[in-house]
């Protein structure tokens, strides 16, 4: 009898898939685990394919996992199927699921015509990074950068202006406006339904605005991280650095008083306005950590 067993997909299986997840999502930073609920509702989607789902178990006892997305991109004009997946899942000492894992899943997607798999991965998440290098993954493009703060060391700055809780019934259609003002991509019902999220995030921490008069002249977010005790900046738009700087260093005194040990932002630095921002958040504290790399291997 072999000593691994892979198998595919059952919905019974999501819960024992969402515990092993999160033993990873509680150390990375860079990983966040949907609940049983979350998984269940993203799996009844059309667009799900549950042939792209693997499990691997010993016996009686699921011991780790593997999923993909496959979608079709445009590649130099031509189109072609891309698999993104983050690898392989497996508890501490069954290291030999997570190669089985790889291949069945290169397999399925060999079979649905795939021509490229690519992963998201960072230093610091273990050692993942050199995992898909030894798969032959090889790096394609950075996808952001990683910026840390330790709370005990940030710095304090003030302006002459009040910072006060956000009102989503008042403030809602400004914060859209100057949102769709830095990020012309965002517009519609994406924007919309981006700050109404926001507004509504269970794991929102701290959602504060400076305004002169009814004008809001600068927003920031916050909410609590994946890894334990690390809070993510999560929304940051301001008219100039002097008050994005006075909201950040706010929000981290919050962080700070709340028992977070760190907070972390992620920042695309091709884009000019996250370029700058990136000035004002080693301003108050934060230091460049790692690079979100995509790594790509073709099948």
């Amino acid at each position: 009898m072999p000593e691994y067993e892979v198998k595919s997909y059952d919905e019974s299986f999501i819960e024992k898939q969402v515990e092993i997840g999160t033993t990873f999502a509680d150390r990375w930073i860079s990983y966040g685990q949907s609940n049983v609920e979350q998984v269940k509702a993203n799996y009844a989607r059309d667009t799900f394919d549950p042939e792209t789902r693997l499990y691997c178990f010993k016996g009686e006892v699921m011991v780790g996992y593997i999923g993909a997305n496959i979608v079709e991109v445009d590649v130099e004009e031509e189109k072609i199927k891309r698999a993104q997946t983050r690898l392989a899942f497996v508890l501490p000492g069954h290291e030999g699921a997570f190669d089985l894992l790889h291949d069945q899943l290169l397999d399925v997607l060999k079979q649905k015509e795939v021509d490229e798999i690519e992963t998201p991965q960072t230093v610091l998440n273990d050692n993942y990074y050199e995992l898909a290098e030894k798969l032959g993954f090889s790096k394609t493009r950075s996808a952001g950068e990683i910026f840390l703060c330790d709370l005990a060391k940030m710095n304090s700055f003030e302006t002459k202006h009040e910072i006060i809780d956000y009102n989503h019934e008042i403030d809602a259609e400004q914060v859209k406006q100057q949102l769709n003002a830095t990020y012309p991509n965002l517009e519609g019902e994406v924007l919309d339904n981006y700050v109404n999220r926001m507004a509504t995030n269970e794991n929102l921490v701290t959602y504060k605005v400076i305004k002169d008069g009814d004008e809001i002249l600068s927003f920031c977010a916050t909410t609590s991280g994946n890894a334990e005790a690390t809070a993510q900046t999560s929304l940051l738009i301001g008219k100039s650095s002097e008050l994005k700087r006075h909201l950040i260093s706010d929000a981290l005194s919050t962080l700070k008083a709340k028992g977070f040990k760190q907070a972390v932002i992620y920042l695309n630095l091709e884009l000019e306005v996250e370029k700058e921002e990136s000035e004002d958040f080693k301003a108050v504290g934060f230091e460049h950590v790692a690079s979100v790399d995509i790594l790509t291997k073709k099948l």
